[in-house]
């Protein structure tokens, strides 16, 4: 999988982080980590369509070093979710869910949880991709929602506003070989029913 050359990459570039250095080793860029990216998102073509973030930090209104020191791919993302691989020196990162839901989104999953039926079948989507060793973010509301009660059962669903599930994995040696390819595919495909559920009950924004 990606080769050791590629974490390599990233701590020179956190190191020579500029537009110039990172023109000059281009190719190693595209070689040692966007390759090995395709040939994961191969790995898992079933899930959808992969999309390669573009490199460059976008520093108009934020104050960032202009080239991202990761390499993020989202695979079969649409407006109702996907999926998400991200190498840093963090780690991997594998996600999947809907990152920043609309405001009308969270409205309908709000909905869909405190209908007693569609929020059994949430828990079992979250449970399998558990069951695999993905994690649901945490709440990020303080309390309920307003419009719901405090004391509602199924309170800490509602104070969700990030409706993703994943596991951040440390970099071992399991990551230059086959195993990262498996562990990628079998978190992902675990997701599935995750996904499944918002593509059904979130659904895309209708906003803008």
């Amino acid at each position: 999988m990606w080769p050791p050359e590629a974490l390599e990459f990233l701590r020179e570039l956190e190191d020579n982080n500029d537009r110039d250095w990172f023109k000059a080793n281009r190719s190693r860029y595209d070689e040692q980590l966007v390759a090995p990216g395709r040939a994961l998102a191969e790995g898992v073509g079933h899930l959808g369509a992969p999309k390669f973030f573009r490199p460059y930090n976008d520093a108009r209104f934020h104050h960032r070093p202009p080239i991202k020191e990761q390499l993020g791919i989202a695979i079969g993302y649409a407006g109702a979710g996907g999926y998400y691989v991200e190498l840093s020196l963090d780690g991997l990162l594998i996600g999947a869910g809907i990152h920043h839901p609309a405001t009308d989104q969270l409205e309908r999953f709000r909905a869909a949880i405190d209908d007693g039926r569609r929020a059994a079948a949430f828990e079992r989507a979250v449970a399998q991709a558990a069951a695999a060793g993905m994690t649901l973010v945490a709440p990020e509301l303080k309390r309920a929602p307003r419009g719901y009660a405090v004391d509602h059962p199924r309170v800490d669903r509602l104070r969700l506003k990030n409706l993703t599930l994943y596991a951040r994995h440390p970099l071992e040696p399991w990551l230059h070989d086959e195993r990262c390819r498996e562990r990628v595919r079998t978190q992902l495909d675990a997701a599935r029913p995750f996904v499944a559920w918002l593509g059904r009950h979130v659904g895309p924004s209708n906003s803008g």
